[in-house]
């Protein structure tokens, strides 16, 4: 059974991400997957492409599925400011 998102629970309130690290001197500041060079947005470009999850995994086998849904929790995080 897949996990849901969790609602913080105060409002205004950001969750912590251990897998998504910012970093000006890598990739000139954008969110990655912590220990890659691979941007939170490379994973949003395949899903918008039609690859699935296992397909990315398939061609970046270092990720794990908790990376994935990670930066996918990121991107919605990102969108709900």
């Amino acid at each position: 059974m897949p996990k849901t998102a969790t609602v913080p629970k105060k409002y205004g309130a950001t969750p912590s991400f251990s897998r998504i690290v910012r970093d000006k001197s890598i990739m000139h500041g954008q969110p990655i997957i912590k220990g890659t060079r691979i941007p939170v947005s490379l994973i949003f470009d395949y899903l918008a492409d039609g690859y699935s999850i296992k397909d990315i995994l398939n061609l970046l086998p270092h990720l794990t599925p908790d990376d994935i849904n990670e930066a996918l929790r990121y991107g919605s995080n990102a969108l709900q400011r």
